[in-house]
């Protein structure tokens, strides 16, 4: 009997999807339209992972990968995925408090085995402002609860447990990842540092000229792409030969809020 060929269909918002970290430039809020202007693919990469908060918040691809030039958080992720019982075991010891926090920050990471650091990192992170990847500092106040409920972290990060079982963690260059994984029915996300937004992420991170070579990359691949950044004249400048939607996004940072302009760059009209 002929096997029958089912065409992928675009992915669909799922409400009860959640990432399991903060993340500086987290895309909670933006990614019910990001998901929605998705069209058909088998292969789904998102090439400046973070917190993954639109692959978490989407129904799963066939394929499905999701890479970070940051090897903690890549660590963390494989961790989730292969080891979760133990990390859990081994973060119930740990304590809600700064002298515990000061501790783990002065650990130089490469000493410990991947769950350790898996747990460190995780721990630190959580109890950050606003999860900035600049510098952790310790969040919690005396006028409300912390940032870490050991009763509810074990369902949160089960989820995460679950959702990661059939997702490929890479910790690549993001042209590297372009490369490898560039086919006609793969579907590339890219949500990259911001333009000019070295307080939050780290002087050097991110400059004109690779956004410059990032454009070049995009524009001789295969597949598709959705890139969402901060929507400032630089950047419609530099990606003007694609397809540009604009939006805006209210986010917070500890106890910020900032209304945002955002761009979302395509290679492909969505309409």
């Amino acid at each position: 009997m002929a096997q029958i060929h089912h065409e992928p269909s675009p992915p669909q918002y799922n409400s009860s999807g959640k990432a399991f970290l903060a993340w500086v430039g987290g895309k909670s809020k933006l990614a019910r339209e990001i998901i929605s202007l998705m069209p058909a693919h088998n292969c789904y990469c998102e090439v400046f992972g973070g917190a993954g908060w639109v692959m978490f918040k989407k129904t799963p691809s066939n394929v499905e990968i999701i890479n970070d030039i940051n090897k903690e958080l890549t660590n963390l992720y494989r961790v989730i995925k292969h080891h979760f019982d133990e990390f859990i075991r081994q973060f119930e010891y740990l304590l809600i408090c700064r002298d515990e926090y000061e501790r783990l920050k002065l650990i130089p990471p490469e000493t410990l085995t991947d769950i350790q650091r898996a747990v460190r990192y995780y721990y630190l992170v959580r109890l950050s402002y606003g999860g900035k990847a600049v510098e952790h500092n310790f969040t919690v106040a005396a006028t409300r609860l912390p940032p870490i409920n050991l009763s509810s972290i074990k369902e949160e990060l089960e989820q995460a447990h679950r959702r990661l079982q059939r997702v490929t963690i890479e910790n690549q260059h993001y042209a590297k990842i372009i490369e490898r994984f560039d086919l006609p029915d793969t579907l590339f996300y890219l949500d990259p540092p911001y333009f000019d937004c070295e307080n939050y992420y780290g002087k050097g991170i991110f400059n004109k000229k690779d956004f410059e070579l990032l454009r070049d990359q995009l524009r001789s691949i295969k597949g598709k792409f959705i890139l969402s950044l901060n929507n400032v004249p630089e950047i419609r400048d530099i990606f003007s030969e694609f397809h540009l939607v604009e939006t805006s996004v209210r986010w917070s940072l500890g106890k910020e809020y900032n209304a945002a302009n955002e761009v979302i760059i395509m290679n492909f009209n969505p309409a």
